[in-house]
């Protein structure tokens, strides 16, 4: 018999973290459910740890694809009602998938929900928590501020998932959301039930990648049909996201790269001056401490 829930991990690399994402699968209070895990391309042990579990762990080892492509397979290899999406370094509470499974059953007109996460650290101590927010217009707030679903803590009917687009690879979890919210309705649940972890080695460490992905997805998005009830939103959202770039680069010590996302977002939407300016001594303090400071004379 086919199980309730298949749980798709794509994992590159991940010998370090992957036998604890796995148990915190195996360790649902929802016991029907399987795991994929598709090896993408690893040259460690990460498809030894998948197969040591035995059943319901299945592994599926392919060439590098990237993470796309390894969750398509997964999607495509998944035998469940629901697929839920965990990242082989992040971990899940027990009820996890069990509160999201009764929600859902509840409510057929919802095709797919979301949760709360918790970043921790390497020590798994806690770094910053994120409940999960409602959200009248789930695309327009994804457009707007991008991160409000976190991969992670979400999950779908199969026969409504669509497939991830192997073109993003940092942004494409953000892009297949917002083609998702277009298909159906998704429930929020805000409790804090995963724990992400934060690291530097994440991928999204990589701002100049973030920033070509980030638009890309964006002017895919538009370049569409699902993008036609928010082109009066084009400048304000494309300039948030200018706005967010902007904090990321200062953030990394890059404060050339933050004024010029800060002029480029001004340009597009001049109210989101309100950003910068509504928090000057943060924003100053940050990029005094990020460039050399003229020598006294």
């Amino acid at each position: 018999m086919s199980p309730l829930v298949s749980v798709v991990i794509p994992a590159y690399n991940a010998e370090r973290t992957l036998g604890d994402t796995v148990d915190s699968a195996l360790a649902q209070s929802l016991g029907d459910l399987e795991v994929v895990v598709v090896d993408d391309g690893s040259n460690d042990a990460t498809a030894s740890i998948a197969r040591r579990f035995g059943a319901p762990v299945r592994c599926i080892s392919v060439p590098n694809g990237g993470v796309s492509t390894a969750r398509n397979l997964g999607i495509d290899a998944a035998q469940g009602r629901y697929v839920a999406f965990l990242d082989a370094d992040d971990q899940w509470e027990p009820e996890k998938l069990l509160r999201q499974v009764d929600r859902l059953e509840a409510d057929p007109d919802a095709g797919a929900g979301y949760t709360g996460i918790r970043r921790v650290d390497d020590a798994q101590q806690t770094v910053g928590e994120s409940p999960a927010r409602v959200y009248p217009d789930l695309c327009e707030a994804l457009l707007l501020f991008s991160g409000v679903v976190n991969m992670s803590s979400s999950i779908v009917r199969r026969s409504l998932a669509p497939t991830f687009d192997p073109r993003f690879s940092q942004c494409a979890d953000w892009d297949y959301f917002l083609r998702l919210s277009r298909l159906t309705r998704f429930v929020a649940i805000p409790d804090l039930l995963v724990r992400y972890r934060s690291s530097p080695g994440r991928m999204s460490s990589d701002i100049g990648l973030l920033e070509r992905d980030t638009f890309a997805v964006l002017d895919s998005f538009f370049a569409g049909p699902l993008g036609d009830a928010y082109r009066p939103l084009r400048r304000h959202i494309y300039s948030n996201h200018r706005m967010i770039l902007a904090g990321s680069y200062l953030h990394a010590g890059k404060p050339a790269a933050s004024l010029r996302s800060v002029a480029a977002g001004l340009a597009l939407h001049p109210a989101n001056a309100r950003r910068p300016l509504g928090a000057p001594s943060r924003w100053v303090r940050r990029l005094a401490t990020t460039r050399p400071m003229p020598a006294r004379s």
